[in-house]
């Protein structure tokens, strides 16, 4: 003599639970999908920025450059310009550095600053009618420093 077994649970009480446990695996598998997408939208911003304070870098530099051969009448101005640029450069960083972090970032603060402590010598220079050439020497050596951290 068998006895049959009958289930504790309803059929109508299975069929709920099944489609339960389909609905909250689809939407971890939703949930998961948009953290990956935000995660990849963070690293492309960062990536976005460090650019971006590059670029700004690289003009300095580029600047320096064409100063340091030519020289003339607008000295100050792209000695201003070139301020502009580190400056720029510096709260690209900094906000990169706030957002996510220091990991994947340039960490060139104190670089910049000794920089922008060259580029006001050399306006200081400038106005006693003095010679930058060796500053502008020194200043293309730091932005070039900056530059090969990345």
């Amino acid at each position: 003599m068998f006895y049959s077994i009958k289930p504790t649970v309803s059929k109508k009480t299975r069929d709920t639970l099944i489609l339960v446990i389909f609905m909250l695996v689809l939407a971890m598998l939703v949930i998961g999908t948009l953290f990956i997408n935000a995660a990849n939208r963070d690293k492309q911003t960062s990536n976005a920025l460090l650019s971006e304070s590059l670029k700004e870098l690289n003009a300095a530099g580029s600047v320096v450059t064409k100063l340091a051969r030519a020289g003339g009448s607008f000295t100050t101005v792209q000695i201003a310009s070139v301020r502009e640029h580190l400056y720029a450069a510096s709260r690209l960083l900094s906000i990169v550095q706030n957002i996510y972090g220091g990991t994947g970032t340039i960490n060139a603060q104190a670089e910049i600053t000794q920089a922008l402590m060259y580029v006001s010598e050399c306006e200081e220079r400038l106005t006693r009618g003095q010679s930058i050439d060796q500053q502008l020497l020194q200043l293309r050596g730091i932005i070039e420093t900056i530059g090969k951290v990345n």
